[in-house]
C-alpha cells in the first residue's frame, strides 16, 4: 500500500515539475485579480451587479448547503465543491478551449459580487473576510490546483491533437493526473474546508455582525 501511494505521489510530482507548476501559478495570479476587477465592475455598475447577485443566489439556494433552520450542511458543501473541482478540470479534456480558465473567472466573479454587496450594504470587509477566509484558506487552494489541471491537461492534449507533438501527455494519462490530483489532495483539502465553513466560520463570522 505505501508503495501505491508513493508511486502516485511521484505521478503528481512529475507532473508538477513538468508544467502544472507554470499553470498553478499563472491561477494564484489570475484569480485575485479577477476578484478585484469584478469587485470594481459591480461597484461601478449597480444594476450589474444586482443582476450578478441575483444569479449567486439563486445558484447558492439550488446547491442544498443551507438547512431550513439556517445552518450550513458540511457534506452538502464537500458534496458540491468536490463535484464543482472535479468538472473544472474534466472540462481540460476539450482541446484547444480553456474552459477551466471560464471556470475561473466565474467563480471570481461569484466572490467579487459578494465583496461588492458587503460593501454597498455597508457590512464591515473584515466581517467579509472572516466569513470567506477560514474555510477559504483550503477551499481556494484547491480550486486553484482544480484549474491548473485542467489547463495542464488542456494544454498537454492540443499539443498532442493538433501539433502533434509527442512528448505530450495522451488522454488516459491526463485521466490519471486528475484522479490523483482529486484523491490525494482535492479530496481532503474539500472535506477539511466544509467542516470549517460549516462549524468554525459561522463563529467567527458572527463576531463580526
Amino acid at each position: 500500500m505505501r508503495e501505491i501511494l508513493a508511486y502516485q505521489i511521484k505521478g503528481l510530482r512529475d507532473a508538477w515539475h513538468n508544467g502544472l507548476s507554470g499553470e498553478a501559478l499563472r491561477s494564484v495570479i489570475v484569480f485575485p485579480l479577477l476578484i478585484l476587477l469584478s469587485f470594481a465592475v459591480c461597484l461601478a455598475f449597480p444594476t450589474l451587479r444586482e443582476s450578478l447577485l441575483s444569479y449567486v443566489l439563486a445558484s447558492m439556494d439550488g446547491t442544498g448547503a443551507i438547512r431550513d433552520d439556517g445552518t450550513l450542511s458540511a457534506l452538502a458543501l464537500f458534496s458540491n465543491n468536490l463535484r464543482a473541482t472535479a468538472f473544472i478540470m474534466a472540462y481540460g479534456l476539450i482541446p484547444f478551449i480553456p474552459l477551466p480558465a471560464m471556470a475561473l473567472g466565474v467563480n471570481a466573479m461569484v466572490i467579487g459580487v459578494t465583496a461588492a454587496w458587503y460593501f454597498t450594504e455597508g457590512y464591515s470587509m473584515l466581517g467579509f473576510l472572516a466569513s470567506v477566509l477560514p474555510h477559504g484558506l483550503l477551499e481556494f487552494p484547491a480550486l486553484i490546483l482544480a484549474f491548473a489541471v485542467g489547463l495542464f491537461a488542456c494544454g498537454q492534449i492540443t499539443r498532442r491533437l493538433f501539433r502533434k507533438d509527442e512528448n505530450a501527455l495522451h488522454l488516459w494519462d491526463c485521466l490519471v493526473l486528475m484522479s490523483r490530483m482529486l484523491l490525494l489532495v482535492l479530496i481532503p483539502l474539500l472535506a477539511a474546508a466544509a467542516m470549517i465553513e460549516a462549524y468554525i466560520t459561522p463563529v467567527i463570522a458572527s463576531l463580526f455582525f
